[in-house]
């Protein structure tokens, strides 16, 4: 039996075109016993800049939350999950427009230039389109439930935390301890980001958690820490002028995910979470990148993914969304924005069948590595069993809309 038999015998057809709001999910209920018996289910897509991916997402995520998975984390700034979070509390939209990852300038400093300046520069990043793709799933998941949102990457435009933690603290602010802790957190005029990272990591929230209480305390120290961590990562990242020279901060980045995975499941209090962001940083394998390119880690250390999987031994349900064909947004004038991949790669295979499908990775012929197709037309060489449950896989993508 060839690989096409397989894919036919095993994969859920949907009709086209495709809709994760109100496409029926009972075809999910087949996957019930196995998300029953995992630490965390991840839903991994391989381009952030198709319109696609919020379809995917919600399509899961409204089956996963009626399955009682209310907590989500997602490939995102620390500052942006605090204010997420608050949106999925109070159904206030104005969080939309103070999300430090897009777009929003208010918390960021005056004396100093903290965007990218060398090879990860991007003068037309589509920041409404994100924007609009984002407010639309964050919309549709809590209509359904979802309780708690957790960004657990770096912060791209570091300094929303210092908002965050002011607003934690002003019911407190007359005490003296605190007081003294609002003065030491103060940006000093001219300094480094390097400096700002060391001050912020010798502050410690321990010193006010008698006159704020203990839940306040571990907010605010989770946010000093990914300040700190955050502009640790554009010290080394921004000022790059190569793919090589990325890969120790990018092996930094997937370090700290991993931490600020961690600490989200201190403030879920053990609840199980739906983790979302690029498929290869949530492959159970390594760092599966190739040899072109800079994937998670930078070649120098495990993938967030693996990290759970091997270093931790955490059992995961994981499903993966490729395509076929299609445009993104993606915002590099010097790199592909539509999609072309060769012949002998999985999603060529997956296309000819011109359908939506899910395909359960049962069979043992996806033991043996294949090619696999994602952003900037790269492809990864990967047993995809090894690092994913299930495929779902749409024919052809559209960029993210406003």
């Amino acid at each position: 039996m060839n690989l096409r038999d397989v894919i036919a015998r095993d994969a859920i057809f949907f009709d086209a075109p495709f809709d994760g709001a109100t496409t029926k999910t009972t075809a999910l209920d087949a996957f019930a016993p196995q998300v029953a018996q995992a630490d965390f289910v991840c839903l991994g897509e391989m381009n952030h800049f198709v319109h696609e991916k919020s379809v995917f997402r919600l399509f899961f995520a409204n089956w996963l939350i009626a399955e009682g998975w209310t907590s989500f984390a997602e490939e995102l700034g620390w500052s942006d999950g605090v204010r997420v979070s608050r949106y999925l509390a109070s159904g206030d939209e104005r969080a939309f427009a103070q999300l430090p990852s897009f777009n929003y300038l208010g918390h960021l400093r005056k004396d100093r230039d903290d965007r990218p300046a060398g090879i990860l520069k991007v003068p037309d990043y589509p920041v409404a389109a994100f924007v609009s793709e984002q407010s639309r799933f964050y919309r549709g998941i809590r209509a359904v439930g979802a309780q708690r949102l957790y960004g657990i990457d770096i912060d791209g435009a570091p300094g929303g935390g210092y908002e965050d933690i002011r607003a934690w603290l002003a019911p407190f602010a007359a005490k003296d301890r605190v007081a003294r802790f609002l003065d030491a957190l103060e940006q000093v005029p001219g300094e480094s980001a390097y400096d700002e990272a060391q001050r912020l990591r010798r502050l410690s929230a321990a010193v006010i958690a008698t006159d704020v209480g203990a839940g306040i305390a571990r907010d605010v120290q989770f946010a000093l820490d990914a300040l700190a961590d955050s502009f640790a990562y554009i010290r080394l990242a921004y000022s790059a002028q190569t793919y090589d020279a990325v890969r120790p901060a990018m092996a930094l980045r997937e370090n700290i995910m991993k931490r600020h995975f961690a600490n989200a499941e201190v403030l879920n209090g053990g609840t199980r979470m739906i983790l979302m962001g690029h498929a290869l940083h949530l492959a159970r394998h390594g760092d599966p990148v190739g040899s072109t390119g800079v994937g998670p880690g930078g070649g120098q250390v495990s993938s967030l993914g693996a990290h759970l999987a091997q270093e931790r031994g955490l059992k995961s349900f994981s499903v993966w969304m490729l395509y076929g064909a299609g445009e993104d947004a993606q915002p590099f004038a010097n790199l592909p924005t539509r999609a072309d991949y060769p012949a002998d790669s999985l999603n060529a295979v997956l296309a000819s069948f011109q359908r939506p499908l899910l395909l359960p990775l049962r069979d043992p012929a996806f033991d043996t590595p294949m090619k696999i197709g994602h952003m900037y037309n790269m492809t990864v060489s990967i047993a995809p069993r090894a690092q994913t449950d299930a495929i779902f896989f749409l024919p052809t993508v559209t960029p993210i809309r406003a």
